[in-house]
């Protein structure tokens, strides 16, 4: 499959021509989360790309060295891709991406297709801009199937799948689409909450810490919808 290329001596432009195109980020994406089979990629994340494109897309991203083919442990003809050193670089390119576009996510497929390994990057994102807190803590999160927790210590602040070793301060449970609607403030905390669809347990002061990392409010920013006079 032929590509076309920006032909520019810059670096952006150098970047684009190996990623820039649709769907290639996604894959990336992905993989950050951990290594995907083929029919992983094609059924489950990438929910209409064609088979014959995505199998172009691992074949070029293999081809530059940004991913890699590995065989399945314990399936003899099993096969699945992970993201090499380079491709790893790549990861603070996608958690950049993730927090500019929970400011847009309201206004454009805010009824797509929603995953709970979406939820860990939309975390990583939130903590890139709030202060890591000033005391070490884990706070775990039970989004969908999956869980991961933020470790902060040392005023830093990371993601870390699984459960924290030792006792969290607190635990945050919640369906994918619901974390990811309070995390581009589409509704806030206590509304969710009073749905039943989130649950907090923990102390009043840590939550208070976890919201001032995630930039989050316990009521939601968003405007309230405007009223519709009925012309009828």
């Amino acid at each position: 499959m032929g590509t076309k290329r920006y032909a520019q001596m810059c670096a952006v432009a150098a970047a684009l021509d190996l990623v820039g195109e649709r769907w290639t980020l996604l894959i990336i994406r992905d993989l950050t989360t951990g290594p995907k089979r083929y029919n992983q990629l094609l059924e489950e994340t990438l929910v209409g790309i064609g088979p014959n494109l995505l199998a172009a897309r691992l074949q070029m991203l293999t081809e530059h060295g940004v991913i890699q083919r590995e065989p399945v442990s314990g399936d003899g003809r099993g096969v699945q891709y992970r993201l090499t050193a380079s491709g790893e670089a790549l990861r603070p390119v996608i958690i950049g991406l993730a927090s500019w576009g929970l400011t847009h996510i309201s206004s454009y497929e805010q009824d797509g297709l929603v995953r709970s390994e979406w939820g860990r990057l939309a975390l990583e994102a939130m903590i890139s801009v709030g202060p890591p807190p000033e005391v070490d803590e884990a706070y775990e999160f039970r989004i969908g199937d999956e869980v991961f927790h933020v470790r902060c210590e040392e005023h830093t602040a990371r993601v870390v799948d699984g459960t924290p070793p030792d006792e969290p301060a607190l635990v945050v449970t919640a369906d994918p689409e619901t974390f990811i609607r309070i995390g581009t403030e589409q509704i806030g905390i206590l509304d969710a909450m009073l749905s039943g669809n989130l649950t907090v347990s923990g102390d009043t002061t840590s939550l208070t810490r976890c919201l001032r990392l995630l930039d989050l409010e316990l009521t939601s920013k968003a405007p309230p919808a405007e009223a519709h006079a009925d012309v009828s």
